[in-house]
């Protein structure tokens, strides 16, 4: 499904988006604080020259005259937890340089910096946080100069960990708490958010398909799974002093594993919940699954609201 985007009101967006599947292109209409309807969708396996995203393409679906955002690759950056330096705002970024400089494994001359709030801890943290996420200048320009080179009006370039965060936003149970897993090839990206804030993400190794004919492998699997979902909830409780979550979010995933969700109903007493695209944005006509999964990082990414401006 690809429809051209008519509208060149600022409440509409556009993102454009990579992965280990292909590119994915998507236009995003706000209607509402919460409501999103999709103008457009387009995949296509490669990269964005070889998924034939270029100018022409770009021209012909007036993507040039929105803004568009777009995603580092989860492989690309870092994302670490500081404790907030004591200067004034003009000097953040470059207390926060030297903050990480032993952080990372190249010379901190060669990175790009940017920062966002983390959420304040319980009672007995009297030290405020913030979230840095750290690319190399040759990558960060790379993605840059591929999208002008396209055409695309880049505004912004995100993370997946926000963009998971716009997706869980759209649904109602993140006002009291909400786990988030999105199934890449080889990994799960688990998220923990509350009323529109990012409070804990992790990354955990889970390659399902290599499962899919071993049932017993599987369950083991998943079980590991929900243990690292379980260490994630344990330190949300205890260092945000938040209540229990009571909703796991499973987004939309072709082939994925049969025991997942009893197996983390069972494991962690939640309600796990399958996502459709539907129950994050108006569509036209319900995706199916497979459309949905290959999209799904670019929808959250093009529902952006503040976002990284690396």
């Amino acid at each position: 499904m690809l429809n051209k985007l008519k509208s060149k009101r600022s409440n509409t967006t556009s993102a454009i988006v990579s992965t280990e599947s292909g590119t994915a292109v998507v236009g995003i209409r706000r209607t509402g604080k919460i409501d999103a309807n999709l103008q457009t969708i387009f995949f296509n396996s490669g990269t964005l020259e070889e998924a034939g995203v270029n100018s022409q393409f770009i021209k012909a679906n007036k993507l040039h005259k929105i803004p568009c955002s777009t995603l580092l690759n989860i492989n690309d950056y870092q994302l670490l937890v500081v404790d907030a330096p004591e200067v004034p705002p003009q000097e953040l970024r470059a207390a926060v340089r030297w903050q990480i400089k032993d952080m990372i494994d190249f010379h901190v001359d060669d990175a790009v910096v940017d920062v966002f709030d983390a959420p304040p801890g319980g009672p007995a943290s009297n030290r405020k946080q913030m979230y840095v996420v750290v690319a190399r200048n040759t990558v960060v320009k790379e993605q840059i100069d591929t999208m002008e080179s396209a055409g695309v009006n880049l505004s912004v370039i995100d993370i997946p960990e926000l963009a998971m965060r716009n997706l869980a936003t759209q649904l109602p149970e993140d006002a009291n708490g909400l786990v988030t897993l999105y199934f890449g090839q080889q990994l799960c990206l688990i998220t923990i958010t509350r009323n529109s804030t990012l409070y804990l993400t992790r990354t955990v190794e889970f390659n399902y398909s290599e499962h899919d004919n071993d049932p017993q492998r599987a369950i083991e699997l998943c079980e590991r799974l929900a243990l690292e979902i379980q260490r994630s909830l344990d330190y949300y409780e205890q260092h945000f002093r938040q209540a229990t979550i009571q909703t796991i979010a499973v987004l939309p995933q072709p082939g994925m594993l049969e025991d997942l969700r009893p197996t983390l109903e069972k494991t962690l007493g939640l309600t796990v919940r399958s996502v459709s695209m539907s129950d994050i944005v108006s569509t036209e006509e319900e995706l199916a699954v497979e459309s949905a999964s290959t999209c799904l990082l670019a929808v959250g990414c093009a529902l952006r609201k503040n976002a990284m401006t690396l």
